[in-house]
């Protein structure tokens, strides 16, 4: 619905008329006298639906953000995408400095509380039209991402190792399957690092297995240091871990691998005990499955562990 008001100054008073379209197509717009006023929604019936079937299409809040980053960039233009809340967090840029960011905070209604807060980068301000759109997005998300929320909520507690507080086997377990089939339908790039502690039974029979316990949380908190906010790192049982890199390549491994080395050297914890690990990596391909790609990186782990020695 289209509302025109015409506002006018009589006698120190503002006196508002609702115009006709025909009326207002005879007055004239640049007098400073009126002002009008577009209550009609950007998106169509159509696009919503469409909106809807995308963002319903799954539960998990990376999927779903990733999605709603396209209906973004189909209907406003790309950006740089930040949300962040307390049971969850999303990151999606293309590694370009941007210089104008807006954000806005993500509720059912203006009376509930906020869900999170969503962030858009890029490399101009949004007009009037843009802010509009992207309200009319966050009316059709905000629904959805609060499921999303609390599924990733528990998550949390059921595929959480709770030593060390990154996911488990159980979690790599879904991810992995989820992020092959993913790049199989995106054909983006997709890394499985594992790694093992060199002579972590030595460490449990020299310092017990309290000090062997700590090594692991140290060993997972450089892991978290040393990946993207795209990538997840788990422990799969004892001392051996993975990490998925999605978007993944030679230079994603070999930046993490850098990285993971200058953790540990500034881990005086880790480096007090000489700490050392193991690392093999794999590329995915099409028609590779999860334990194809696994057995790759495994096989490469063992070829530099014996090197090592």
């Amino acid at each position: 619905m289209c509302f025109i008001y015409k506002i006018k100054w009589l006698n120190k008073e503002v006196i508002i008329e609702t115009l006709t379209q025909t009326d207002a197509g005879n007055c004239p717009l640049g007098n400073g006298l009126f002002t009008v006023f577009y209550n009609h929604p950007s998106l169509t019936v159509e696009n919503k639906l469409l909106c809807l079937e995308l963002l319903q299409s799954s539960i998990d809040l990376k999927e779903m953000m990733n999605n709603f980053a396209s209906l973004v960039a189909k209907f406003v233009r790309p950006f740089n995408i930040r949300f962040q809340s307390a049971h969850g967090f999303f990151s999606l840029s293309n590694e370009k400095k941007f210089h104008y960011s807006d954000s806005f905070n993500l509720s059912l209604s203006s009376t509930s509380a906020r869900i999170g807060s969503i962030t858009y980068q890029s490399t101009s301000p949004l007009s009037a039209q843009e802010n509009k759109l992207l309200t009319e997005l966050h009316l059709l998300l905000v629904p959805n991402l609060k499921h999303a929320l609390k599924f990733s909520e528990l998550n949390a507690m059921v595929f959480k190792d709770h030593l060390t507080n990154i996911g488990n086997r159980a979690y790599y377990d879904e991810s992995l399957e989820r992020s092959i089939l993913q790049s199989s339908r995106s054909h983006q790039g997709l890394s499985l690092i594992v790694l093992d502690i060199n002579n972590f039974k030595v460490i449990n029979d020299s310092y017990g297995h309290l000090k062997g316990d700590q090594v692991l949380q140290h060993f997972a908190g450089v892991l978290i240091k040393s990946i993207r906010t795209s990538d997840m790192v788990f422990r799969l049982g004892g001392d051996e871990f993975a990490v998925i890199l999605q978007p993944g390549d030679h230079t994603s491994v070999n930046k993490v691998v850098a990285r993971l080395s200058e953790e540990i050297r500034n881990n005086s914890f880790l480096t007090e005990l000489n700490f050392s690990s193991s690392i093999g990596f794999s590329h995915w391909q099409m028609g590779l499955n999860a334990n194809e790609l696994f057995a790759i990186a495994d096989q490469n782990l063992y070829l530099n562990k014996a090197s090592n020695k």
